[in-house]
């Protein structure tokens, strides 16, 4: 058994229960797994691999060009123009991402914690439900072209609470209700409660989880049609947790030149 540490950036860890969350707790069977959020630890802790979760850019890309020890990155965002070799091994979500980045140890891993998301019985309630954070990439106002009842949950940036403000005045002003941060077992059952989940983000917007949290849950899922990124997703099998798990593994003992804990 070796030792992984996991570093994030995290508002609200105490409901971060996604799909990475659930394939580190699958990586307990073979590991020790230390959480290192950016937000609130201080002392980084010494380990055999060190894991993170960010855009290149982000804090935690940032934060991690300091470590000198093998580690990885559950890449997310678009990719950067010119990639360094920072990272010993790129984890990416979709293929879309894979052929665009540039870096020789890449692995697709990725999945939905389906312990949570996956069919309830309800009443459909929503005509439509679209989710993401309230910022231009993620176009949550293109939802007031469909009908009937429609609902947007969303997440307030901390960073600019001015454009979130604006874009949920303009939800609010056609018609369409605004819901901020729930826990995902209450967003599974807002899927489950919608006919339709409409996803508009821009390739720049993200999206590529509520895309398979909706699938997960059987609710049918629509897209931009600008956005090739998640088109893939619409088609591919829904990735779970145990897909997510195993990649992580693969590319982790790899690095550590072991075949299997």
């Amino acid at each position: 058994m070796g030792k992984i540490v996991f570093i994030y950036d995290h508002a609200y860890p105490e409901i971060w229960r996604d799909g990475l969350w659930a394939a580190l707790e699958l990586l307990k069977q073979d590991f020790d797994v230390e959480k290192f959020n950016l937000r609130t630890d201080t002392l980084l802790p010494e380990a055999d691999f060190y894991l993170g979760w960010g855009a290149f850019g982000s804090p935690v890309t940032e934060y991690m060009k300091g470590i000198n020890e093998k580690k990885g990155i559950c890449i997310g965002g678009v990719p950067l123009p010119d990639i360094d070799d920072r990272f010993d091994v790129y984890f990416y979500e979709t293929e879309w991402y894979g052929k665009q980045l540039r870096a020789e140890n890449k692995i697709h891993a990725f999945g939905v914690n389906t312990n949570i998301y996956k069919p309830i019985p309800t009443e459909k309630i929503y005509d439509c439900i679209t989710v993401g954070a309230f910022s231009l990439w993620k176009r949550l106002p293109m939802i007031a072209n469909r009908g009937g009842v429609r609902l947007a949950v969303g997440e307030i940036q901390k960073g600019n609470k001015k454009e979130s403000y604006e874009i949920i005045a303009e939800l609010l002003e056609s018609g369409v209700g605004v819901m901020d941060m729930v826990e995902p077992e209450k967003l599974a059952l807002l899927y489950n409660s919608s006919k339709e989940v409409y996803i508009p983000a821009t390739v720049f917007g993200g999206g590529e989880r509520a895309v398979l949290e909706a699938r997960a849950c059987g609710v049918p899922v629509s897209i931009a049609k600008d956005n090739d990124k998640l088109t893939e997703l619409l088609r591919s099998e829904v990735y779970n947790e145990n897909y997510y798990y195993n990649q992580l593994k693969k590319g982790i003992c790899q690095l550590l030149e072991k075949k299997e804990y």
